[in-house]
C-alpha cells in the first residue's frame, strides 16, 4: 500500500484511508456508544423530560432538544481523552498501513536519533492535546449554559 496523490486520484485517495479510519475508530467507538446509551436512558428518566412528554412536545424535540444536550456532557468528557489516545494509535496505524504522518515522523526520528524533530513533533502533539482539551471545555458551556464561564 502506497500514498495516491489527492490530486491525482481523489476516489482512490479516500479508498486508501477507509480501513485505517475504520481500525483506529473501532478503538474507541464501543465505548462511546455504550456511555452514549446509558446516559440517554437516564436522561429519559429524569422529571423534566416526562414534563416535557406531558406538554405534548414532539419526540424529536424532547429527544434532541432537552434530552441529547444534558446526556451529551459526560460522552463529551470521554471523547477528549479519547481522541487523545487515537493520536497515539495514528503512530502505530501509519507504520502498518505505510502512511506518511505526523505518527511515521515521529517513529523515523526515535529510530535515527534525530531530537530535535522527536523534541518538535511532541510540541506538536502537545499543543494538540492542549487544544482538544480547551475545545472540550467549551463544549461543555454550549451543552449546559449553566456552566458557561464568565
Amino acid at each position: 500500500i502506497s500514498l495516491i496523490p489527492f490530486t491525482e486520484d481523489p476516489i482512490g485517495n479516500l479508498k486508501m484511508f477507509i480501513v485505517p479510519a475504520t481500525v483506529l475508530g473501532m478503538l474507541t467507538s464501543g465505548a462511546t456508544m455504550r456511555i452514549t446509551r446509558t446516559m440517554m436512558l437516564e436522561v429519559l428518566r429524569q422529571d423534566y423530560i416526562r414534563t416535557a412528554w406531558a406538554k405534548g412536545l414532539r419526540e424529536r424535540v424532547v429527544i434532541l432538544r432537552h434530552a441529547l444536550k444534558n446526556a451529551l456532557i459526560p460522552v463529551v468528557t470521554i471523547i477528549g481523552p479519547q481522541l487523545i489516545l487515537m493520536i497515539g494509535g495514528a503512530v502505530i496505524i501509519e507504520q502498518i498501513f505505510n502512511l506518511p504522518g505526523i505518527g511515521r515522523l515521529l517513529f523515523d526520528a526515535i529510530t535515527t536519533r534525530d531530537y530535535t524533530v522527536v523534541c518538535g513533533v511532541v510540541l506538536i502533539l502537545a499543543v494538540a492535546i492542549v487544544f482538544i482539551n480547551l475545545m472540550v471545555d467549551l463544549t461543555y458551556g454550549y451543552l449546559d449554559p449553566r456552566i458557561r464561564y464568565k
